[in-house]
């Protein structure tokens, strides 16, 4: 199994990528005799030029308030990570203990030799990783520096101690990967800048052989190991804004100067090169869409405090990216869930559950200016307000939307809404871009010409998440799968084959027919079709159709192929709609901020309905809330045999708040699961 993973990777490589892999491979080894303390440590000369931030309080009070609990709840010991709580007590935590399976990896196994895909050997690695990100200590160091509680500032210090001893260079599964090593570096950076105020923090960082070591070897594997080829995606992104963040911030070294040249440079082609011209991220993620937005703010900020700002073309890009998740968030400021999701946060300065998207917008309202046609945004992030403090406002107008884009064409993504801003906004996402980025392909899902729907930002047609990326193979997988998002399956298999949890086989593509009315007007239309059924000599195109007037979406889907071919037609809802299928009609029925609301959707007569939940097993309907856990839910799921040039058609009507809909008995059928 593993050879063959081997093998169909190498598929996706160049030769540059494959001899840079190699070089890779060698220079691992070489690097084995300096593990630990055999780190051969250059001479430092300790220095910060990171700045200081302005004393004063700095978001709303709420906000204050939220952050200063969550600093209690840290002393007291309890930090949540992912789908897990992590035990965090004391002056000292298990680093090495993932707080989801209980399992602990081994803390002094070289780190290229570690298995960090092998749940049973090391536990859960994304929450491994997840706690070793030391967000739990940039907050207590924000709420020192707002509060002044010298408790929060001696516990941040002492855990960066005990994570250095615990985790020497090279040694452990926390040096495995350079995303992890990147964000470290930028929350160490922030750390000793919220921290200004201290007595000792000099003592505690740049003066500290400890932490002088643990930067050189952090900023040392990322020049060596950085990214590249098939690989460079956001990780990239991650190494190269911790790369300049702490060699702007922290030049002890000789090749501090070099390192954030090099990294500047780097960042700048990357902002541009994994940026479609129409504003969104690549690797066309929703929630990844934010996480690299939230990273080039940082980094341009770092640069800005340092006085080597990056170029005007950069912040274009930025606001690029600002104004396409500007126009693509909900009434609720919730960005789209297409494709993956691992709930990844650069900066925690509020208590972690303030939405990303919100803090990430609410900072780039503030540093590059809300364009006319943006939603309100309720703002008040301490995280938003100090890293405004940090970077050189821009009022970026040149090159940006008079008017709130609808339709992006390069990364395939139409929103159809109704009413934006409106409490009541019907919002719908529809997918017809390519499958992913580069040749992996690594965050995609098998959902092309998929869709969400949402009512007032209440998740209606859902896409299922994410769920895990290792340790579950088969989940993993189901959650990618056409049939687990509001699609059509034919001939009985996805769009697209996993080769691996970040690599796929095929990688279709989908091409846009028409759009039409998405900026106004009685009605919205999109139609594409894709092309993942070819070896079957299959096409199949979609529809979509928002009626305004009559509040509903219209679905038409076509098959064009040689003879007759199986089919199965979903819709999966979110868990809190209630569901009632009577025949190829279904009453969805949830509580909305208004009340009790109810909306019908009619379904395919061609086709035979079924409702069903997941519970335990793979079949069925499953939601991901977030990274790390799943919940059953209804899918109304439709099969048969499609005829070529058979249309399918599908309406969903949303009701008035005070119109309830009459229908008879309830005639919900199970699902089979296996």
């Amino acid at each position: 199994m593993r050879v063959g993973w081997y093998l169909r990777r190498l598929r996706r490589m160049g030769m540059a990528e494959i001899a840079w892999r190699a070089t890779v491979l060698l220079r691992q080894q070489a690097w084995r005799r300096w593990r630990g303390e055999a780190w051969p440590m250059p001479t430092a000369q300790p220095c910060w030029r990171g700045g200081a931030l302005p004393s004063g309080m700095a978001g709303d009070a709420a906000a204050r308030l939220a952050l200063a609990r969550q600093a209690e709840a840290v002393l007291a010991g309890t930090w949540p990570t992912l789908a897990a709580t992590a035990e965090v007590a004391g002056t000292d935590p298990a680093w090495h203990r993932d707080p989801l399976t209980g399992r602990c990896a081994p803390a002094g196994l070289y780190a290229f030799d570690v298995p960090y895909r092998d749940e049973a050997a090391i536990g859960n690695v994304k929450h491994l990783w997840e706690l070793s990100r030391l967000h739990h200590v940039t907050l207590l160091a924000t709420s020192f520096h707002q509060g002044g509680d010298a408790r929060h500032a001696e516990r941040a210090v002492a855990h960066l101690r005990s994570w250095w001893r615990a985790n020497p260079p090279l040694c452990g599964v926390h040096w495995v990967s350079g995303i992890e090593l990147g964000l470290r570096l930028i929350g160490w950076v922030w750390t000793r800048r919220l921290l200004q105020g201290w007595p000792g923090v000099a003592a505690a960082f740049e003066e500290d052989p400890s932490f002088q070591r643990q930067l050189h070897a952090h900023q040392s594997w990322l020049a060596a190991f950085r990214s590249r080829g098939s690989s460079a995606n956001n990780h990239l992104i991650a190494e190269l804004c911790g790369l300049l963040a702490a060699s702007l911030a922290f030049p002890l070294f000789a090749e501090s100067g070099r390192w954030a040249r090099d990294a500047a440079r780097a960042l700048e082609a990357e902002a541009a090169h994994q940026t479609f011209p129409d504003g969104m991220n690549r690797e066309l993620a929703g929630t990844y869409h934010v996480f690299v937005l939230e990273l080039l703010l940082v980094a341009g900020c770092e640069a800005d405090a340092a006085g080597a700002p990056l170029s005007e073309a950069f912040w274009q890009r930025l606001a690029a990216m600002a104004d396409a998740l500007a126009a693509t968030v909900d009434a609720r400021l919730s960005p789209s869930r297409q494709g993956d999701s691992d709930d990844g946060r650069v900066l925690v300065l509020d208590a972690p559950d303030r939405p990303a998207a919100r803090v990430v917008l609410d900072a780039c309202a503030q540093l590059l200016g809300a364009a006319p046609w943006w939603p309100e945004i309720a703002g008040g992030s301490v995280t938003a307000a100090l890293l405004a403090q940090t970077g050189r406002q821009r009022r970026i107008i040149e090159g940006r939307p008079a008017t709130r884009p609808h339709l992006f064409p390069q990364a395939g993504i139409a929103i159809l809404r109704h009413a934006p801003g409106d409490a009541d906004e019907i919002w719908c996402r529809f997918d017809h871009g390519p499958h992913g980025f580069l040749a992996t392909a690594a965050h995609a899902h098998a959902d092309a010409l998929s869709f969400e729907l949402r009512l007032g930002g209440q998740e209606i047609l859902i896409d299922p998440g994410t769920y895990c990326y290792h340790g579950e193979p088969a989940w993993r997988d189901r959650f990618r799968a056409t049939i687990a998002h509001n699609a059509l399956e034919l001939g009985g298999r996805s769009q697209a084959e996993p080769a691996g949890p970040f690599l796929w086989q095929a990688h279709p593509a989908a091409t846009l027919l028409s759009a039409e009315g998405l900026e106004g007007g009685p009605r919205a239309s999109v139609e594409a079709y894709h092309d993942a059924y070819r070896a079957l000599g299959a096409r199949h195109r979609r529809r979509l159709t928002l009626d305004r007037a009559a509040r509903r979406i219209e679905v038409l889907d076509v098959v064009d192929a040689p003879g007759p071919l199986p089919a199965r037609l979903a819709f999966h809802l979110h868990p809190d709609i209630d569901c009632t299928l009577d025949g190829q009609a279904a009453t969805l029925s949830w509580t909305g901020a208004d009340g009790p609301r109810q909306a019908r959707l009619e379904l395919p007569a061609a086709l035979r309905w079924t409702s069903g939940r997941g519970e335990d097993a793979l079949a069925g309907g499953w939601y991901s809330p977030r990274f790390g856990l799943r919940q059953p839910t209804t899918t109304l799921l439709g099969t048969g045999r499609l005829l070529p040039g058979q249309a399918l058609y599908s309406v969903l009507a949303v009701l008035p708040p005070a119109a309830p809909l009459r229908h008879g008995p309830r005639s919900t059928q199970a699902l089979e699961t296996r």
